[in-house]
Parts: structure tokens; C-alpha cells; sequence
């Protein structure tokens, strides 16, 4: 039988601080998720408010409240009730955060400062190109996997950070799962047959289709972690797979990560086009060069006849990029081998005259735009190239 000696309510928020919610990466007590502590002799009941309702990883939060408090002397048993933030709560989270990384900083309370602005460091990164869409559906991870794997034949390092948190699908392109280790530098990143480092949200997760409900200050905070807890080590580039539109990640990536450039993707089409602009104008408030445009599933060749096949009614995706004064990248043709790769997880055996002269492009311009030239190593080729 126990001494009833219970903690007193402060004893047990001291010890709810080794509770870190594994979204945002600091504890549930500064983070203002604590509610209510109850204690009943021997019985302890907590109640903490989640970012957002149905969060996949409360179950982490509360095995972890279950296994701390529960160590803790007179405690017989615990019990955690979960209940989501208001909005109003939100938003003293984000000034909080705001808060927190200005003391970081040394800034102090810095008005107009906002959470998740200031600029990291690229550390042994030479260029970090993003990849966006202003709609899904337009090949924008297909165009991403292969630009990293034609950089990567040239003799470059190369890196993939996936930012399309809710729907990541680079690391099932390059048949990657498990997670990924860490070390006293950080998270290691997952590597491809050929050497590709890559960190995807997909890795992290217990199960791979378990859904990211997060609201956006969430999505934004993991996406600066996937960038700068991450080991990446010494890489020539450093390619962001966003998601499609112009929403809260594209924004966080544009104003968090130093970005050298940014390839737009479209398929020729007036509904992808109308929305391709909105990319375009989004990157120049931003200030972020544009490498350019590429039409992807342009045409496709038929297996037998060789016939010259335009999927879409021909626009002259060419033209309008003249038009906006963005440079033409290429067109890239719609291939079944790639679906059939790409579902098996062994996308780097594919490869085309196309994706080689794309890949040429978008590096001599980053070169071009950030006036510095990479210069690619030996190393040993892998794979069916």
C-alpha cells in the first residue's frame, strides 16, 4: 500500500515537462497543453488540449503522461482525457513560438516578428532548389525524384527534403521505409540505391498510411525540423518537394530556408496554367529566383507505332513562359514505365534524353542565378542506368 505522500499539483507539472509533444518538438507544459491536473489520493487525472483534434500521435503523448506521472511516489494510477485547442489558444501558441525563438536568438520580443520567419542556415549545403505546382495531380514528385537522380548520375551529391507533409510520396518513388536513425549531428536522412538523401514524413510515421491532421503552424514547425534537425551533411543540392498551391508550407519554405531557386511545374493545360501563374507570382513576392517552367506529360510516344501522341490540347507552354519571362525548361513526356517504376520503388532505373537535357537546364541557371558552379565528384554509379 502506498504512502500518500502524493506530489502536489506543481511536482506533477514539473514532471509533465518531460512530456514533449513529438509535433512540435518542445513540451506539453511551456507549449500551454495542460489543462487540468486533478489528484484524488492515489489517483491522478490529466487533461491536455492537442493542437488539433484526432492529432495520429496523441498516443505517444499519452504513454508518455501514463509512464512519467505514473513512476512518481503515491501515484496508483493515471488517467489522460484529451481535448483540442480553441482557436484563440492557437493563437497564444504562435506567439508563444514566436517568443521562444526570438530568446533563442537573443532578440528579445521583436515586434512584427513572426513564428517560423527568420532564415536558417544552410550548413553544407550549396544550392537548395524547391519544386512546386499551383495544382496537384501535375507530376511535381515525379519531375523532383527525377532531377535529384539525373543530378546524381552527373556526380553531384544530392539531398530530397519531402515538404508535402500530409501527402509525401518521394520515399515510396525510391522504395525507402523504416526510420531513420539519429546521432549526437542529428537525424540521419535515408539514403537510395544511388546515394539520394532522403527525408520524408512518411519515414517518421509508426505506419506509412497513417494521416497527418495537422493545422498549418504544425506542418510549418515539422517542416523546419525536417530541414535543420536533419544530418545532411555536405550536399551540391538540396531539392524541396512542396505541395501543390500557395498555402502555409510553400510560405514556410520561402521565407524559412535559404532557397536559391525554384522549377515550376504544369501540364499543358489552361485550368493548370491559370494556376501555375499564382506559383509564379507567389515566388516573386517572395524574392526567391525562378530556374523556371517545365511541361510535364507534354505528349507520349506510342509503343507501336512510334507515333508523336499530345496528351493535352497543345497550348505552347513555351510561348506563356515567354510571356511571364520565366525561362522554358523542357517538355517532359508522359512514359508507363514511370507509373510502374515509381510503384515499385525503383525509379532510378528510368532515364531519357528529356530528363537529362531538363536536369542540364535547371543546373546551369541555378549557376547562373546564384553565380556559383558546382563541381561534381567521382563516384560509382548503381542501378540499371
Amino acid at each position: 500500500m502506498h504512502e500518500y505522500y502524493l506530489s502536489t499539483k506543481e511536482e506533477i507539472t514539473e514532471k509533465l515537462k518531460e512530456v514533449i509533444d513529438p509535433e512540435i518538438g518542445l513540451n506539453v507544459v511551456d507549449l500551454g497543453m495542460v489543462k487540468q491536473i486533478l489528484m484524488d489520493h492515489g489517483r491522478v487525472s490529466v487533461t491536455i488540449a492537442l493542437t488539433v483534434r484526432g492529432c495520429p500521435l496523441a498516443n505517444t503523448i499519452e504513454k508518455d503522461i501514463n509512464r512519467l506521472v505514473g513512476e512518481m511516489k503515491g501515484v496508483d494510477s493515471v488517467s489522460v482525457q484529451m481535448t483540442s485547442m480553441s482557436k484563440e489558444e492557437l493563437s497564444a501558441l504562435g506567439t508563444r513560438l514566436q517568443e521562444m525563438r526570438a530568446k533563442e536568438k537573443g532578440l528579445g520580443k521583436v515586434a512584427g516578428l513572426s513564428s517560423g520567419i527568420d532564415k536558417m542556415d544552410k550548413k553544407g549545403i550549396e544550392k537548395i532548389i524547391a519544386v512546386m505546382s499551383g495544382k496537384g495531380g501535375v507530376g511535381k514528385s515525379y519531375v523532383t525524384s527525377m532531377l535529384a537522380i539525373e543530378l546524381r548520375r552527373q556526380g553531384y551529391d544530392v539531398g530530397i527534403l519531402d515538404a508535402d507533409i500530409t501527402g509525401p510520396t518521394i520515399a515510396k518513388i525510391f522504395g525507402l521505409a523504416g526510420k531513420p536513425f539519429a546521432d549526437d549531428n542529428g537525424v540521419i536522412p535515408k539514403q537510395s540505391e544511388s546515394g539520394i538523401k532522403i527525408i520524408s514524413m512518411n519515414l517518421l510515421l509508426d505506419t506509412p498510411d497513417t494521416p497527418v491532421i495537422w493545422r498549418g503552424p504544425i506542418i510549418n514547425g515539422v517542416i523546419r525540423q525536417l530541414f535543420n534537425d536533419v544530418n545532411w551533411g555536405d550536399l551540391h543540392f538540396l531539392l524541396v518537394d512542396l505541395p501543390p498551391g500557395t498555402g502555409d508550407a510553400p510560405l514556410t519554405v520561402f521565407q524559412s530556408l535559404p532557397v536559391d531557386a525554384v522549377v515550376i511545374v504544369s501540364t499543358p493545360q489552361d485550368l493548370a496554367m491559370l494556376i501555375v501563374k499564382k506559383s509564379i507570382n507567389m515566388a516573386r513576392q517572395m524574392n526567391v529566383p525562378i530556374a523556371g517552367l517545365v511541361e510535364n506529360m507534354s505528349y507520349m510516344i506510342c509503343p507501336h507505332c512510334s507515333e508523336h501522341i499530345e496528351m493535352f490540347e497543345e497550348l505552347g507552354l513555351d510561348k506563356v513562359a515567354k510571356d511571364l519571362e520565366v525561362n522554358f525548361l523542357g517538355k517532359l513526356p508522359f512514359d508507363p514505365k514511370v507509373n510502374r517504376l515509381a510503384d515499385k520503388g525503383r525509379l532510378e532505373e528510368y532515364g531519357s534524353r528529356e530528363t537529362a537535357d531538363f536536369t542540364r537546364l535547371v543546373r546551369e541557371e541555378t549557376a547562373r542565378l546564384t553565380g556559383v558552379t558546382a563541381t561534381p565528384i567521382a563516384w560509382k554509379k548503381t542501378g540499371h542506368i
